[in-house]
């Protein structure tokens, strides 16, 4: 039985673009309005809809950043084994 050793660069891509698929579709919340309430539980509930909505911006951003920066260096580690196997 032969051992392969090196990087899949398609297994790797395939597997990082499930991550930022996945993450894209994340949905924000929509605020809620309300009429008129004093209610404390109600009057905040759209500064944590607003502080949900900007973490999952952050973390779209960073997958977008990440994805690009593995599936680079997935690319670099592909060609470093291709050198090696050459030499």
């Amino acid at each position: 039985m032969k051992n392969i050793v090196g990087t899949n660069y398609d297994k790797w891509a395939r597997l990082t673009s499930i991550v930022s698929i996945n993450t894209s579709n994340i949905s924000e919340l929509a605020e809620l309005t309300f009429s008129a309430t004093t209610m404390t539980p109600f009057t905040s509930f759209n500064e944590s809809t607003s502080s949900f909505n900007t973490a999952i911006g952050n973390l779209k951003a960073f997958t977008t950043t990440d994805v690009t920066n593995m599936n680079t260096a997935a690319s670099n580690k592909v060609e470093d084994d291709k050198k090696q196997a050459d030499a």
